[in-house]
């Protein structure tokens, strides 16, 4: 069964680690019997007053637990609280199939503001923790409806990418399941021995529910990471 966790408001004002790192960081600790898929960062409606930069993250994970959503969230909930600036009120949410009830939200909060008196309605039945006051319940249940839309945000984690060097093999890519989508306008498509300069800072997008990386051909048998166009852009593109 696959499960999203929706974690934000983790940081606060010289706080070392980000929501997106304590995120993570959590995936690497979860049993062997529940699988950490990734991470994907979501970048929410910039106009907020009480945050920087509105970022939240959400958790892919699979399990076979009959109490997956419960123990997920109790583990996530004891994390959060262990390693969350004391400043923060972080906000809590797990999902499975009915994740897609919160679709329309993750647009809407990527968009606007929301009303606090929005929220509650949507998350009913729902595993969720409010921690400190949980001023993270939108935009970790906005992270949870994004991420199972499958069109935005980018994977912060996946399959063990940060671990890999600067210059890989598309072969790599594709063997951790990333998707490669060139931006020629010919047909050529990336060789599995052709080497990808991913300027030490790869983060594919989500994109379709996979993990898109959009290159750019820099000479014969050479591909870099592209970071100007969006994964579904792309992909709308090659399609016309």
């Amino acid at each position: 069964m696959r499960l999203l966790i929706g974690i934000d408001d983790t940081d606060g004002a010289g706080w070392a680690a980000s929501t997106a790192r304590l995120a993570r960081e959590f995936g690497d600790t979860l049993a062997s019997e529940t699988r950490f898929i990734g991470s994907v960062g979501h970048i929410l409606f910039s106009g907020v007053t009480a945050t920087t930069n509105n970022k939240a993250s959400c958790l892919v994970v699979e399990s076979e637990r009959a109490d997956a959503a419960d123990f997920l969230l109790a583990q996530a909930a004891a994390y959060v609280e262990a390693n969350a600036a004391p400043s923060s009120a972080p906000g809590i949410v797990v999902a499975g199939a009915e994740a897609e009830a919160l679709i329309d939200f993750g647009r809407a909060a990527s968009r606007r503001e929301i009303r606090p008196e929005e929220l509650p309605p949507l998350i009913e039945g729902l595993r969720v923790a409010a921690l400190r006051g949980g001023r993270g319940l939108i935009g970790a249940a906005a992270a949870v409806g994004l991420t199972a839309r499958g069109w935005s945000g980018r994977w912060l984690e996946f399959g063990g990418l940060r671990r890999l060097d600067r210059a890989v093999q598309a072969r790599e890519l594709r063997a951790l399941g990333i998707f490669l989508v060139s931006l020629e306008t010919d047909a050529e498509a990336p060789a599995p021995d052709d080497w990808i300069d991913t300027h030490g800072r790869l983060r594919p997008q989500l994109a379709a529910g996979r993990a898109v990386l959009p290159l750019r051909r820099i000479g014969e048998g050479m591909w870099e990471a592209a970071t100007g166009e969006t994964a579904d852009a792309a992909l709308s593109r090659k399609s016309r």
